[in-house]
């Protein structure tokens, strides 16, 4: 890690004051995934219903895409699903517990002090009796466990002393909550050094008589508290991190049932392309080959303690959104079909060291990149949506090095300091517009304002200024994952390299997102004593350029893995889905009547087509991953969600 001259302390202390000129890096005030997931997905109290009950085995790892928990199991839900937080998981997929509310807001009651924050709530779980045939009553003979595993930090803050992550069960005849298990708040560094873990597996058994009834639950909350800062534009909400992963709640379980019978991935991949996350299509027509990211694989992991070698075919696919075809395939031959031990944790690398992505699409080329493992040897994973990563390449009309979720906030402390972020073109273009993800600080501080600025290159920093418009200041829209465009008052010619940002005419920090995902630092430039220097950060700046013709940019129909993508026209629901009805819901289009419905599976091969309809009977489906394709023929439509059949 680099560290200039200007950086007082470390690169994971968030909230801080520098008395010299400097950067700065904060934490968030407004979780910007909770906050606008919020306006998709109703209140958590809307969403339950009282009837809802859990049958053992309940085995979550977090690893369907959602940004909440899956209303099957969790009751409340003011924690954060996600695939960035966590350092070196379980499986992919995490809980992350902070100091805010499900609306992504900073806790009303939150300050220096520990206090109360995240809950994670199961609903009923049936602890009375187990079903099926003969039904029996259950009893603490039973040796029923609760398992999970937890890391403080992770990729975010670590709690602080004082804070801590609490473990609750819940006595129905006593109607009382009882403490179970606690752990203190440290950085991932003493953890590690106190464990010998990046994650710490827990199990918890269950003894108490009180607990074996129709009404048992249990909840993880965690006290958090957020450091006082000197400065408003600097005060952070997004503190006291901790991750949870892979809860099994069980019978006929000991303290050495540590082992499942899983094949899981544990990494997540969000781009191809050497720099950038999303580029231009001529941009990267100018230069295939150069635009690619060769070698990219993921890790994946045998969680099996007791079975040894298990046969795990590895499968690639470049899916094409446009055409609806394969792009590019890897099926299962030697070497991809191999023996995985137990424990083992193996790397996959699929070769396409000599694929670039080509398409018919007019415009605006998507397409979908999928990894899949599949467990040939018996016992079948306990867990079939943890063997897919998948994500999307697009190709739209601006230019970003983010995975459009910030980890932190970035910004400078002097008047007069200048950020500049670098962006290099295969062939010249014009720019229209800028477009910023600013967070949200406590009171919005930051809305300050400032000079948006672009410089064209002196030798790899920074030159003359060719743009500069003042009076501009964060603004923060209300929508998904949306940035602010600023738009110039005439298009402007690029070519090579160029650098977009701002002059302050404050010293408070206009607390850009930072990601931690894909390190840009060598193209993050600020100036507060009169000269360039290159950011100490590692990571990257929410900033994106807008290219061509239009001012705004093409965000495209979102393909969105979630179960409840309401906002984006189409739900499917169970999913995963035992092999029974499959339940479609369609807003929005302008005719469900002309809609299309098409399964397609791994092969790209479409299993089944028909006519758009509500209930759709997957009882002839083989277990697997599918694509569920409804296209609207009366508009250019297309939406696409994953299905997961299990048995």
């Amino acid at each position: 890690m680099r560290l200039t001259k200007y950086i007082f302390i470390g690169f994971f202390i968030w909230n801080f004051t520098i008395v010299s000129a400097q950067e700065v890096l904060t934490g968030l005030s407004r979780n910007p995934v909770l906050k606008n997931a919020d306006l998709i997905n109703k209140s958590v109290s809307e969403q339950k219903g009282s009837s809802t009950e859990i049958l053992l085995p309940m085995i979550d790892d977090f690893s369907s895409p959602s940004f909440y928990p899956k209303d099957k199991y969790w009751a409340s839900k003011s924690v954060f699903v996600n695939r960035s937080y966590a350092v070196n998981p379980p499986s992919i997929g995490v809980i992350t517990f902070d100091a805010m509310n499900d609306t992504g807001a900073v806790y009303s009651h939150m300050g220096s002090f520990s206090s109360g924050a995240d809950t994670l709530t199961t609903h009923n779980i049936r602890m009375d009796s187990t079903f099926g045939t003969p039904s029996q009553a259950l009893t603490p003979a039973d040796s029923v466990y609760l398992s999970f595993f937890v890391q403080p930090q992770g990729m975010g803050a670590a709690p602080r002393d004082g804070d801590s992550l609490v473990l609750q069960f819940y006595n129905s005849s006593l109607q009382k909550w009882k403490s179970v298990w606690n752990i203190n708040g440290m950085s991932l560094d003493s953890f590690r050094v106190k464990y010998d873990t990046s994650f710490l597996q827990v199990l918890i058994p269950i003894t108490d008589t009180g607990y074996f009834s129709s009404e048992f639950k249990f909840r993880f909350y965690n006290f958090a508290s957020i450091p006082s800062a000197d400065k408003p534009s600097w005060r952070s909400g997004l503190h006291s991190h901790w991750n949870l992963d892979y809860v099994v709640l069980d019978k006929n379980r000991n303290y050495a049932d540590t082992s499942y019978h899983d094949m899981t991935i544990q990494t997540y991949l969000t781009s191809f392309l050497n720099d950038y996350s999303v580029m231009p299509w001529n941009q990267y027509q100018a230069n295939p080959s150069g635009s690619m990211k060769y070698g990219l694989g993921l890790k994946y992991k045998n969680l099996d303690k007791i079975i040894g070698d298990k046969n795990v075919a590895r499968y690639f696919y470049i899916y094409d959104l446009f055409t609806k075809t394969l792009s590019y395939e890897q099926t299962p031959t030697n070497p991809t079909s191999l023996n995985v031990g137990s424990q083992q944790r193996m790397s996959f690398d699929p070769s396409y060291t000599s694929y670039t992505f080509n398409s018919t699409a007019p415009q605006y080329p998507e397409f979908l990149v999928l990894y899949r493992i599949f467990t040939n040897s018996p016992p079948p994973d306990i867990i079939l949506a943890n063997d897919t990563m998948s994500f999307y390449q697009n190709f739209y009309n601006y230019l970003a090095y983010d995975d459009g979720v910030p980890e932190a906030g970035y910004g400078l402390s002097t008047v007069g300091g200048k950020l500049a972020y670098q962006f290099k073109l295969n062939v010249a273009d014009t720019l229209q517009s800028v477009q910023f993800y600013f967070n949200q600080t406590l009171g919005n501080a930051n809305q300050q304002y400032f000079n948006l600025t672009i410089w064209n290159d002196n030798n790899g920093v920074p030159g003359n200024i060719i743009y500069t418009k003042s009076g501009k200041r964060p603004e923060f829209e209300n929508a998904l994952f949306k940035y602010h465009t600023y738009v110039l008052d005439a298009p402007l010619a690029v070519s090579g390299t160029f650098y977009v940002g701002w002059t302050q005419t404050t010293k408070d920090n206009l607390n850009v997102g930072f990601d931690f995902n894909n390190n840009q630092s060598d193209k993050i430039f600020y100036n507060v004593t009169g000269s360039w220097a290159n950011s100490g950060y590692e990571g990257n700046l929410m900033i994106r350029p807008i290219l061509g013709r239009d001012e705004n940019a093409y965000v495209g129909i979102k393909n969105i893995e979630t179960n409840d993508a309401s906002a984006y026209n189409l739900r499917i629901f169970p999913n995963p889905n035992e092999g029974h009805i499959l339940n479609l819901s369609l807003n929005g289009t302008s005719n469900t009547r002309q809609a299309i419905i098409r399964i397609i599976n791994l092969q790209g091969q479409i299993v089944r087509q028909q006519a758009f309809a509500n209930k759709l009977d997957v009882s002839q489906l083989q277990q697997g991953i599918y694509f569920i394709s409804v296209q609207d023929v009366t508009q250019d439509i297309n939406l696409i969600q994953k299905l997961i059949i299990t048995r």
